[in-house]
């Protein structure tokens, strides 16, 4: 680990400190008053860590984000709303349907189309008869009329052409506006939920609202949910820590133990705007941050996801840099016997001297490893002049409030 990413982990876990061994100093202090002379005031060893297992790990904060949002906006081409087939929160699947258009100028003018194309057909069939007339007169016609007559084929021939076109032209016209005022239902692209959709647009695109200005934002919106996406912030003094490819654990804010794999897929260039709080709360990381530093975005891809929904706040961690596993006591509570090191311990509501394991000290954070003799949910007692082995203790619920 890092000598900088060291001095962020010390920091942070100093504050977190405060918060864990609260109740160690409450226990002390009032051991020591006269209101709690005499008396024992167990302490669990969980919660004389007091976060402490967070903060060996570097944990980021994150929202739950869907891998894209499908916008759909209002088409005044296409008509008016006519009707809606889903609602805020439905779960849909591409091709389901949406809404649908209705467009009476659409259709009045695909009339008028269907007109001009008949128009065009006649023509073309006008202009085929005359060269058939033509023709069949050129046959019976003496010498002298029938170079006038081929002249007159070669123009309506010309004309033949010109009316074709138009024929073409017509019908790729009517084509069109027919797709337009056919194609009246909206389909969905995407797997996913339907986020959003405003019914105020709906209200305006029609009735005596019909002509005024549209507003300019989606009539629906639809979160993918083919992949989940989870978006956080990382301190510049701790960037360096993550790459991308990096395989992390999305943890819940609600449950620890529930965790879903994934792998950072972007790390910004750029930082966020200072004074936003998109994350909606701090990492472990953000509780040692310089306020004069940038904030970069990062996003891991989840390839689980079940469980999760859009918009949680988790925690990111990063594998291989999981909680500790280790106990950890403060370490003025640590009794030494000659060579032989110790804490206070309860036993079958009796104190009991426990020897111990000492791992390495932490002197910035005032703390101790124990290796082996102790673990998370002992309970351990300050060592007091007046701790004797065998002394009867009640583990006092009330005490534990004030942890």
């Amino acid at each position: 680990m890092s000598k900088k990413k060291k001095w962020i982990i010390a920091i942070s876990t100093i504050i977190i400190l405060g918060l864990g061994i609260g109740g160690y100093i409450f226990t002390k202090s009032k051991f020591n008053s006269e209101e709690g002379a005499g008396e024992i005031f167990p302490t669990k060893v969980s919660d004389m860590m007091g976060g402490m297992e967070a903060s060996a790990g570097g944990l980021f904060a994150g929202v739950v984000e869907p891998k894209e949002t499908e916008k759909i906006f209002l088409s005044s081409e296409r008509g008016t709303v006519k009707e809606v087939f889903v609602k805020e929160g439905d779960v849909v699947k591409a091709n389901d349907q949406l809404f649908s258009y209705e467009n009476a100028e659409g259709e009045m003018e695909l009339k008028q189309k269907a007109i001009d194309l008949d128009i065009a057909n006649s023509s073309v069939k006008q202009k085929k008869s005359e060269i058939w007339s033509l023709e069949k007169q050129i046959k019976n016609a003496a010498a002298e009329e029938k170079s006038a007559l081929r002249e007159q084929v070669a123009q309506a021939e010309t004309d033949l052409k010109l009316a074709k076109f138009e024929v073409e032209k017509a019908n790729l016209e009517y084509q069109e506006m027919k797709k337009k005022v056919n194609n009246n239902i909206v389909r969905a692209k995407v797997n996913g939920i339907v986020q959003k959709v405003d019914e105020e647009q709906k209200q305006s695109t029609g009735g005596e609202n019909q002509g005024e200005q549209q507003p300019s934002g989606p009539f629906m919106q639809i979160y993918n949910t083919d992949a989940y996406f989870v978006k956080g912030n990382v301190n510049e003094l701790i960037k360096d820590e993550l790459q991308v490819g990096q395989e992390v654990n999305v943890v819940s804010r609600k449950n620890p133990e529930q965790k879903w794999p994934g792998k950072i897929i972007e790390i910004g260039k750029l930082p966020v705007d200072e004074g936003t709080d998109e994350m909606g709360g701090m990492g472990m990381d953000e509780m040692a941050m310089n306020p004069q530093a940038s904030n970069y975005p990062f996003q891991v891809q989840l390839t689980e996801h079940e469980g999760l929904e859009f918009g949680y706040h988790v925690f990111i961690e990063l594998k291989g840099e999981e909680a500790s596993q280790e106990v950890m006591l403060p370490t003025d509570m640590i009794v030494m016997d000659g060579e032989k090191p110790f804490v206070w311990t309860v036993a079958d509501e009796k104190v009991k001297k426990q020897e111990v394991e000492l791992g390495k000290e932490m002197p910035d954070m005032m703390m101790t490893v124990i290796k082996s003799g102790l673990t998370k949910d002992d309970y351990v007692i300050f060592p007091d002049d007046t701790v004797k082995e065998g002394k009867k203790v009640t583990i006092d619920d009330s005490l534990e409030e004030h942890q």
